[in-house]
């Protein structure tokens, strides 16, 4: 559902101020008929009104709410130019009514600021136009209703009291307008500049997926090119024989390059670094044909403990995440892996659990530390990355380990991602 406009967000309150309006001068109007000696007291009415104009002109601004509160509040066709023509209306019959019940005396002639704080709502010219056609229903009250004689030898202090009020309004009216606008174009503009600083966040995102995504990639290559190195220095020193197998195991490892390169080029895994939503939900479980195969000398148990759970979160991404954990945990002498996925209420939960010789307080505070690595040949890049990648999907990866007692990696994401943050 689209956000409502400027011009139905000031309809709506219009209809409601109206409403409150003509409540308020029936209830004054129902007080005068039954005792007029209220006249004083209401401010209001400081003359008695005709019943039959005073009827027409609240029946007329009763049924004109109706009918925008029906035809063009409800329906959703509310306009700029028509929310500003009903604020003129209103104008227009505030001036008739004041008119009718003491002109400029009527100590509610600053109920013209409602249309005109209204039309801030509108547009500036608006805004402007009401302030000018208040200030001149304001003015045609001294013609329209003859001021009252005031008390004896103080008739001209009551006149200029008047006609200072009339000033008053005028400066009044127009300062608000003035700083209104100022304030309204402000506030356009921190809504341009917010917009701007968003589009650019977003797109510093985008960069900093694809390159988490890029340097995951480069960092899975490492094994089997550092694999088919060392085979194909040896090559020239091996019996035929064993170079049978060299060259099989040579091949195996470039085919394992290509499916790595084949997954980073994937629209699922593009579109999941870019952290779009709308991705097909998948059964949680089918994250365990992800592992691919498990490193020389290591055993891997993988235990579906998902109850069915499915998920909209990137598979490849996981995937690339329970494999980095894996070959760490070959690199740290483990000879069996435990992987458990499950979930806890709307959350997955995925478990890593190695017998490896685990890691010191020392290495086990920077082991997410861009890097560092304690081993000769390591980037130290594989768990920060992993890391990083889990947080492009709100995940979190934590490490608990110690020296010669294995390592035990919780990765916890939700199943389902929230959509971004906008702008109010």
């Amino acid at each position: 559902m689209s956000a409502p406009s400027s011009a139905q967000i000031t309809l709506r309150a219009l209809v409601t101020s109206r409403w409150v309006l003509l409540g308020l001068l029936a209830f004054a109007g129902l007080l005068v008929e039954l005792d007029p000696a209220v006249l004083g007291v209401s401010g209001w009415l400081p003359v008695r009104p005709g019943v039959v104009p005073f009827v027409a002109i609240w029946g007329s601004w009763a049924a004109v709410n109706v009918a925008t509160d029906k035809l063009v509040v409800q329906a959703g066709k509310a306009t700029s130019q028509l929310a500003g023509v009903h604020l003129l209306v209103d104008a227009l019959m505030l001036t008739v009514l004041l008119s009718m019940s003491g002109g400029a005396t009527n100590a509610f002639t600053t109920l013209y600021f409602v249309p005109i704080t209204l039309a801030t709502q509108v547009s500036p010219r608006w805004t402007w136009a009401l302030a000018v056609s208040s200030l001149a229903g304001f003015a045609s009250l001294f013609v329209l209703h003859p001021i009252p004689t005031g008390p004896s030898m103080h008739q001209m202090h009551f006149v200029g009291h008047l006609r200072g009020m009339w000033v008053a309004f005028a400066v009044t009216g127009a300062l608000m307008t003035y700083f209104v606008h100022r304030i309204a174009l402000s506030l356009a503009r921190q809504q341009e500049e917010l917009a701007r600083l968003r589009e650019h966040a977003l797109e510093s995102r985008h960069l900093g997926a694809l390159g988490s995504l890029a340097a995951g990639a480069a960092h899975e290559l490492g094994t089997p090119l550092g694999s088919i190195e060392l085979l194909v220095a040896e090559l020239p020193h091996m019996a035929e024989a064993d170079r049978k197998d060299a060259v099989a195991t040579v091949r195996g490892q470039v085919a394992r390059c290509k499916t790595i390169l084949h997954r980073m080029a994937s629209p699922e895994l593009r579109v999941a670094a870019l952290g779009e939503l709308g991705a097909e939900p998948w059964p949680l479980a089918k994250l365990r044909k992800e592992l691919g195969e498990a490193p020389d000398g290591v055993d891997v148990d993988v235990v579906d403990a998902t109850a069915g759970a499915e998920t909209e979160l990137p598979r490849e991404l996981l995937g690339q995440v329970l494999r980095e954990l894996v070959a760490n945990a070959a690199n740290a002498d483990a000879r069996r892996v435990d992987v458990r996925i499950g979930t806890d209420h709307d959350s997955a939960l995925i478990e890593v659990q190695d017998d490896g010789g685990g890691m010191s307080d020392e290495l086990l505070a920077r082991a997410f530390d861009p890097f560092y690595s304690p081993r000769d040949d390591g980037l130290g890049l594989g768990l920060y990355l992993a890391r990083a990648q889990l947080r492009q999907i709100d995940g979190s990866l934590e490490l608990q380990s110690r020296d010669g007692q294995g390592t035990k990696a919780t990765i916890r994401l939700p199943l389902r991602r929230a959509p971004p943050r906008t702008l109010p």
